[in-house]
């Protein structure tokens, strides 16, 4: 474990790695674009789940977990995108 990663924070990245290693053993019968279709609506599909299980139906509207979920799933998606891609311009 990396000594900078608080133990949560570690566990966390454990959980998505070893959903990735799945995705890679996936993609190499379906191919990638499948796989992360496939990811997205098991996603969506366990979130609302989640989100239902957790009492936030009427604490919190479906728009207003959309909304969350939405917002999360950008931030992460710029994190991995730029990690991913130079931005243009940057000669890669």
């Amino acid at each position: 474990m990396n000594p900078k990663t608080p133990e949560d924070a570690q566990a966390f990245f454990d959980v998505a790695n070893r959903f990735v290693e799945l995705a890679n053993d996936l993609a190499e019968r379906h191919g990638p674009p499948r796989v992360a279709a496939a990811i997205l609506w098991a996603a969506s599909r366990y979130g609302a789940f989640a989100w239902a299980a957790s009492g936030a139906p009427g604490r919190q509207s479906t728009a207003e977990a959309l909304d969350l979920f939405a917002a999360q799933y950008r931030k992460m998606m710029e994190d991995n995108l730029s990690r991913l891609a130079p931005p243009p311009g940057d000669g890669g």
